[in-house]
């Protein structure tokens, strides 16, 4: 999936590279907790992995809610910076989760999608599943780009 990364009516905007996409979410303060990390990305597109950690672990023995939809918040993040870098603000305006299985002391991977994107506006979803594949979540999200001084 790593490659140019074309922007929809022929238009082409800045690529983002793995290297700038590795070194913005290595300097996300959150991500030290997290330890999220880049698997692979595309036009629109990214997956991260999320490892296991036993702060993750709510009662009941199951990996917690918020873990995953952090993952899913910084992988459709980062699917919106593969289309329009990294530079514009993007901010999460919803962001809505169907948990769909529980997971049990395991990673898992988070893969965005990009399914429309404008100037203001991003609407994507990602799925946060096992190793195997099974389906763990299902987000639906909105994203804004935050206006510069120029409005």
């Amino acid at each position: 999936m790593d490659g140019p990364v074309p922007v929809a009516r022929g238009r082409m905007t800045r690529a983002t590279g793995r290297p700038e996409l590795g070194r913005w979410l290595a300097s996300a303060a959150f991500n030290v907790y997290f330890g999220f990390r880049l698997r692979e990305f595309g036009a629109g597109e990214c997956t991260i992995e999320a490892p296991f950690r036993d702060e993750f672990e709510r009662p009941g023995g199951t990996v917690s809610g918020p873990v995953f939809m952090a993952a899913a918040d910084v992988a459709i993040w980062l699917a919106v910076a593969t289309r329009r870098g990294t530079s514009e603000p993007w901010v999460t305006a919803d962001l809505k989760t169907a948990f769909l299985r529980a997971a049990r002391r395991e990673p898992f991977t988070c893969t965005a999608r990009v399914l429309k994107i404008g100037r203001q506006l991003v609407y994507a979803v990602a799925e946060c599943t096992r190793q195997d594949g099974t389906p763990l979540t299902h987000h639906t999200g909105i994203y804004v780009r935050i206006p510069d001084e120029r409005g």
